[in-house]
């Protein structure tokens, strides 16, 4: 049994901290997580979680942007950051003895960012041309359209970056009320793994983060869903870009479901092994790219399939997707299939624990999109435990009482495709 020394700690301020330690690990991960992504905004806000992840590392009152990067890199680290529908994270990788350096850096970018106008102004830029990047790679488009139309009306619909327009409209009043949520409302979360002293790391954050008055108010979320299909035209293109997929809402589900879930996903799409990178790219040819992929959230798991081919080949290649979703849930799993796809996941644990930034992603994503911390040997027991017969029915009545839909991004003067057929199961 893999055993960990996972500890958690919740201060009066709102701050939860969590370790994970390593004892033989020469290096160390530590991080911070706002419970607050682009699902959180409105319209009109959209892409300021995002904007604000760019804009801290700009200055804060005790240093430039130079010195923040200097800080960790000068001692060969890594500092990063990142936005998603659900959070928002800043971690740093660092030798063991930096761990309190990398904290305080990074409570220096959240607790006194500057939010200079003129910084404001060229990010703004930066990131409108990010934008306008991912409107040049057919890919990003079938994502975003997915979203659009498969959570329209509620706040997972939203781009993580926003839109031009929205961008454009971003102002530093927003930009400081969303700081004044970190200083004053909303808890945060402080993640780290490797040879860590817990208590130490607990009297540092009590340090660093005593701007922090309190972190009791959670930010509302909604979820809708519905069934939907659009296709867009796009003249530079070659290939027909398909995203299909379906959302699970997890109150309607029992626990052992996350495990049923990891265990199809694998076996259907994750990987050269996989049904569909088997029948699709292999037997038949019709795809260079083809997978599937799942996303968790408070509220809901996500699951999207994935593939571009020749546009007279697309009703082929749905088709053929859709036979093997349905041989599943008719058939199972194939001879020693199961027992494949256990080993695969419980491998990708095993070789994962070697690392201090998965092992605190781990606990920082786990505690915010499930809402609780799974240890590793908990995990690998749902994952040996659930039966066939379990997997098979508790997939079965997701996939069958969801609402599918299509998303598609095609050469201008492509045929005309009824995905409609293949949303149904």
């Amino acid at each position: 049994m893999f055993q960990q020394q996972v500890r958690t700690t919740v201060l009066e301020n709102g701050i939860t901290v969590m370790s994970d330690n390593m004892p033989s690990a020469l290096s160390a991960t530590v991080g911070v997580w706002i419970p607050r992504g682009s699902r959180h905004e409105t319209l009109e806000e959209n892409g300021l979680s995002h904007l604000y992840e760019h804009l801290v590392f700009k200055g804060t009152e005790h240093r430039t942007a130079k010195q923040i990067a200097c800080a960790i890199e000068d001692r060969g680290g890594v500092l990063e950051a990142y936005t998603t529908r659900q959070d928002t994270g800043f971690y740093a990788q660092v030798v063991r003895e930096d761990i309190p350096l990398a904290l305080e850096v990074i409570a220096d970018l959240l607790m006194n960012p500057r939010f200079d106008p003129e910084e404001l102004e060229k990010e703004r830029k930066v990131i409108i041309e990010e934008v306008r990047s991912y409107d040049d790679i057919p890919e990003e488009i079938a994502g975003d359209t997915f979203n659009k139309i498969h959570f329209q009306g509620c706040g997972l619909a939203m781009p993580i970056a926003g839109s031009v327009h929205s961008v454009k409209a971003l102002t530093l009043a927003q930009l400081w009320k969303n700081e004044n949520q970190v200083l004053h409302e909303i808890p945060l979360l402080v993640c780290a793994a490797g040879n860590v002293d817990h208590d130490r790391l607990v009297d540092d954050c009590r340090k660093f983060f005593e701007k922090k008055t309190a972190g009791n108010v959670v930010l509302p979320i909604d979820f809708k869903s519905a069934s939907s299909m659009k296709a867009v035209s796009k003249k530079e293109t070659q290939q027909t870009n398909v995203i299909m997929g379906s959302s699970f809402l997890r109150k309607d589900l029992p626990n052992e479901f996350r495990f049923a879930f990891s265990l199809f996903n694998v076996a259907l799409g994750s990987g050269m092994a996989s049904r569909l990178f088997q029948k699709i790219r292999e037997e038949h040819g019709l795809a260079y790219t083809i997978y599937s992929n799942t996303d968790v959230f408070l509220d809901c798991f996500d699951l999207e399939i994935c593939f571009a081919t020749d546009p007279k080949r697309t009703e082929k290649t749905m088709h053929l997707v859709h036979h093997e979703i349905m041989g599943f849930l008719k058939f199972g799993f194939v001879k020693d299939e199961l027992e494949r796809t256990r080993a695969n996941i419980l491998g990708g644990i095993r070789v994962g624990a070697d690392s201090t930034e998965k092992r605190a992603l781990r606990l920082a994503e786990q505690t915010l999109h499930y809402g609780y911390h799974t240890p590793i040997a908990e995990v690998e027991a749902g994952i040996n435990n659930l039966n066939e017969a379990d997997i098979i029915e508790m997939m079965r009545i997701a996939i069958s009482t969801s609402p599918w839909s299509v998303a598609a991004v095609m050469p201008e003067h492509s045929p005309k495709v009824d995905f409609s057929p293949w949303t149904k199961f």
